[in-house]
């Protein structure tokens, strides 16, 4: 009787010690994901990442943790993207006309400028299948991340300058106009202004002292560092810096796929909620801006206008993408004509 019971204390001690001992299962396993941002913690976008990062939690019954790192801490804007690419991290928010310089086909809300003009225009065309397939297919095959959901910094731009009001692509005229990108560079110098590449955190400066006339920066920038104090007009427009918020591909596949489909769960229900609050922060940030500055809305027939002056450099892009970028511009006047048409 002694010899069973030391069988059966010795049995349960084994079968104890391999519940214990043995790592947990799939169904148990939980995950870590960190997301770099670059902006501040009071920006909408990391606004966005933590409404994210609590619908992740909900959907994976607290598998998954998504531990939001603002302001930089881990990777630079310059750097998130190829630590995403290769590993390092496991997510960002990426400004897609940073990557043009990787494949000019991230350059089409940028380089076809004046179309968009409009928030139903500007997520129809994101949500549109023949943009996703593009887009998404590029992220993936050049740079072996995947685009989770695509929201926006901002997607309203101004010009300013002290000298007159702008309403025609003439009033730029011989006027040093501080530019974010070489594409939006080239466009001052159609217009007969010169551009200069400049960091947004440099233009205040910049204009403060008359190295730059005036600048090209988004709604939100020009508000956030009330460029008022440094010029008189502004001329609004809409257009969109878009964000994508993009996940390691060999991560993302590494999942079990009930997590995977608790993120895309997550991803589309934060999308709804970035745009919806961006529109709402815009409206604000509008009315802010009219009340300190002389600004002028483009309207509809301007935009017209104003985009008939950039299409040799359409012209050029479209020959330089080839079919896609072909596919994503005809894509983009149809969605344009469709709203238009109130379809």
């Amino acid at each position: 009787m002694k010899q069973l019971m030391r069988c059966f204390a010795v049995g349960l001690f084994v079968i104890l010690w391999l519940v214990y001992s043995i790592p947990a299962s799939g169904a148990d396993k939980t995950y870590k994901i960190r997301l770099t941002l670059y902006w501040p913690p009071s920006h909408h976008l990391v606004k966005t990442a933590n409404f994210f990062s609590d619908r992740v939690k909900e959907y994976t019954k607290g598998r998954v943790n998504v531990e939001v790192y603002p302001s930089g801490q881990l990777y630079s804007q310059a750097e998130s993207l190829k630590a995403v690419s290769m590993g390092s991290i496991e997510m960002s928010d990426e400004f897609m006309g940073k990557a043009e310089t990787i494949d000019p086909l991230f350059g089409v809300v940028q380089t076809n400028m004046f179309v968009l003009t409009d928030y139903q225009m500007l997520w129809r065309y994101f949500d549109h299948p023949k943009f996703r397939q593009i887009i998404e297919g590029l992220y993936v095959n050049k740079m072996k991340v995947k685009p989770l959901f695509i929201v926006a910094s901002g997607s309203h731009m101004m010009l300013t300058n002290s000298k007159h009001p702008i309403s025609k692509p003439t009033d730029l005229s011989k006027m040093l106009i501080r530019v974010p990108s070489k594409s939006i560079l080239e466009m001052i110098n159609i217009w007969g202004g010169k551009g200069v590449i400049m960091s947004s955190g440099e233009q205040i400066m910049a204009m403060q002292v008359g190295t730059v006339d005036g600048s090209w920066t988004s709604l939100g920038d020009g508000v956030s560092r009330q460029i008022w104090d440094v010029q008189k007009y502004a001329m609004v427009f809409q257009s969109c810096v878009t964000h994508p918020f993009v996940i390691n591909m060999r991560f993302f596949n590494s999942l079990p796929a009930d997590i995977q489909k608790g993120i895309e769960k997550a991803a589309q229900e934060t999308q709804d909620h970035g745009r919806k609050e961006l529109e709402k922060i815009e409206a604000e940030q509008l009315k802010v801006l009219r009340s300190k500055i002389t600004a002028h809305d483009m309207t509809p027939k301007e935009a017209e206008i104003w985009a008939q002056t950039i299409q040799p450099l359409i012209d050029k892009w479209v020959k330089t993408t080839g079919e896609k970028g072909k596919t994503l511009r005809d894509v983009m006047m149809q969605v344009r004509k469709d709203v238009l048409a109130g379809k």
